[in-house]
């Protein structure tokens, strides 16, 4: 009987022990997941972000109208003649990006999309020809390059977060 004891006493032992790393193991496997999933929607948002702000202000036919629109710290709205015709009126022409609660929102003629969810910041910066700052409210003709900074957060789980964030400066090619 007490050989019994003993052998169930040991067992125990081994599945606590079994168990309790299963349970570190899974919690290591969500935190990774997250971070991962973290980094890749941030760093989505940023190359979206990027993209369209190169090609803001693409003007081939010289036509007035292109460019930075809207200049602030949290939106930015801009224009591009993606379809080479002369105008900024087309409506797929015209994207603006702006922070809607926690979610960085792509507002274009399909309306508004969340392109980024949980962001805890988001902030645009804008600098002159020579590199400088650009206070606000920003001369939207000095602008020639655009600094990005982006925080996303989300939950790992039992009360961790995790946050990445971005930061990028982007040269204005089209003005």
């Amino acid at each position: 009987m007490i050989e019994l004891l003993l052998v169930i006493g040991v067992i125990s032992i081994l599945l606590g022990a079994i168990f309790s790393w299963f349970d570190n193991m899974g919690r290591f496997y969500k935190n990774e997941n997250t971070k991962a999933g973290t980094q890749q929607s941030t760093r989505f948002g940023m190359e979206t972000l990027i993209q369209d702000i190169q090609l803001a202000g693409l003007n081939p036919l010289g036509v007035a109208g292109g460019g930075l629109i809207v200049a602030t710290a949290t939106t930015i709205r801009i224009a591009s003649d993606l379809n080479f015709n002369g105008n900024f009126s087309d409506p797929f022409e015209n994207t603006t990006y702006a922070l809607n609660g926690s979610r960085l929102e792509q507002t274009n003629h399909l309306g508004a999309e969340t392109l980024v969810d949980n962001v805890s910041s988001l902030s645009f910066t804008y600098f002159d020809s020579n590199g400088g700052l650009i206070p606000e409210p920003v001369n939207i003709p000095d602008i020639r390059s655009v600094g990005i900074s982006l925080t996303q957060t989300r939950d790992s789980g039992r009360g961790n977060e995790i946050s990445r964030t971005y930061r990028t400066r982007i040269r204005c090619r089209n003005f």
